[in-house]
């Protein structure tokens, strides 16, 4: 009887030290797998040990053997599937997937610092948002920026962490922010970056106080032709910085936006695609959540538009006739089956929804703004690659039809409209005005 027991705990004890030797999350498993099928087959295993003390010697050993052999080949393969999911898991990873889209020839290197100090900054962001209400930081600053919207408490403070995190990675030159008069130089320059970097800290800002939907917008456009010497005058230097930042959105190299909302998401395209990555805070790491987005379109298509329905009045008569036809249904000869009306009232957050979804965000000048409200270089820009990466279209103009990719700014904060959406429907719209300004001929 005494042998029995110590051949038992010998056993035990063998194939716990088997699986010690893997990490702590699968030791843990096996092992309670192990004692779960020695509880369920105990009866069997005391009548197959009293067989096995009468077998031979060496027939017991080579059995021994040959269980260890299957043990070690199950825990292997479990090792192995363990191993496949930590590298899929690390892949997603957007610091991970940076690094491989440069490797790939996707990404300039310097690129990618830019790409990961602003995504750190996005973070940062992310939790002041969400602790502005415990922190004193709602409500207005007390100041306006140079297109005239009143600063909210938090516009100022994520200001100063894009400019700190983009400044502090050495590879940009030129910054432009909409909180900003002027371009701001970067003088701490390391390696061979020397990208523009413009932004949006906080879009939608106005909303911040009733916590609805946020995000930052951010656009990197490739250095421009005017070297900028630290030695020139002040002048100078902000004459080449102006000239060096006003470029179309076709010398864009990357672009996207961090929404904040119930989910903090960091969308972006660095002109192969459109990839979202949404922050998993027991990591601290924004995971790949969106794979090579694509605005829905045909039959995928939602029929959403959107648009301030308030302002409608303030359009060209053909715009209210264009909307009135989607109140109807008549605009895709679905009488009685009318689009559906959504509005947040944030750009990131109107787009975010007709990138998932599909349809078309209205944003045309009106009375009040001829040029529209939204700022060309840092928010309409970037939003438009990020479309067209996306396989849709974002265009401008009084049919609809100007490409917003072909606009160069005259001005860093030059306002600009847009119609952005899934191909079919913003052409959808083209169609209509063109149809309805030769109905007036």
């Amino acid at each position: 009887m005494r042998l029995k027991k110590m051949m038992q705990t010998t056993t035990t004890t063998t194939m716990i030290t088997k699986t010690t030797a893997f990490d702590d999350n699968y030791r843990v498993r096996v092992v309670e797998g192990v004692s779960t099928m020695r509880a369920r087959k105990s009866v069997r295993a005391r009548s197959s040990f009293k067989r096995a003390m009468k077998s031979s010697s060496a027939m017991s050993a080579q059995a021994a053997v040959e269980g260890l052999k299957g043990s070690k080949g199950t825990l292997g393969r479990a090792r192995g599937r363990a191993d496949e999911r930590t590298d899929s898991k690390a892949e997603s990873l957007l610091s991970i997937w940076l690094q491989r889209e440069a490797q790939r020839g996707n990404l300039d290197e310097d690129l990618v610092v830019v790409l990961r100090a602003i995504s750190i900054a996005c973070k940062r962001i992310s939790g002041l948002v969400k602790a502005a209400p415990l922190q004193g930081n709602i409500g207005l600053a007390g100041g306006k920026n140079e297109s005239g919207d009143e600063q909210k408490k938090l516009d100022v403070i994520a200001n100063d962490v894009f400019l700190d995190a983009v400044k502090s990675c050495g590879r940009s030159s030129v910054i432009v922010t909409e909180e900003e008069d002027h371009p701001v130089f970067s003088a701490t320059k390391v390696g061979n970056g020397d990208f523009i970097v413009t932004f949006d800290p906080i879009d939608g800002s106005s909303n911040i106080d009733a916590c609805v939907t946020t995000g930052a917008i951010f656009g990197i456009y490739s250095p421009g032709e005017c070297d900028i010497d630290p030695s020139e005058s002040a002048e100078k230097i902000l004459e080449n910085c102006t000239l060096n930042a006003m470029q179309s959105g076709e010398n864009l190299v990357a672009a996207g936006y961090c929404m904040f909302s119930s989910s903090c998401v960091f969308m972006i395209t660095t002109g192969h695609g459109v990839y979202g990555f949404t922050l998993d805070e027991q990591i601290g790491e924004f995971v790949l959540s969106h794979d090579d987005q694509k605005i829905p379109d045909g039959k995928e298509m939602k029929r959403i538009y959107s648009g301030n329905n308030g302002n409608v009045d303030l359009w060209a008569p053909e715009l209210k006739d264009y909307v009135s036809k989607l109140q109807t249904g008549e605009i895709d000869g679905k009488i009685g089956n009318p689009w559906s009306y959504r509005y947040i009232g944030a750009l990131i957050g109107d787009f975010h929804r007709t990138l998932l979804y599909g349809g078309i965000w209205l944003y045309p000048p009106d009375a009040k703004a001829p040029e529209g409200k939204a700022r060309l270089l840092y928010e309409v820009a970037p939003i438009a690659y990020i479309a067209e990466q996306a396989q849709g279209m974002a265009t401008r103009g009084k049919f609809a039809n100007e490409r917003v990719m072909e606009v160069k700014p005259t001005s860093i904060h030059q306002k600009s409209p847009m119609f952005v959406g899934s191909t079919s429907a913003v052409l959808g719209l083209q169609k209509f005005l063109k149809d309805r300004a030769n109905t007036k001929r």
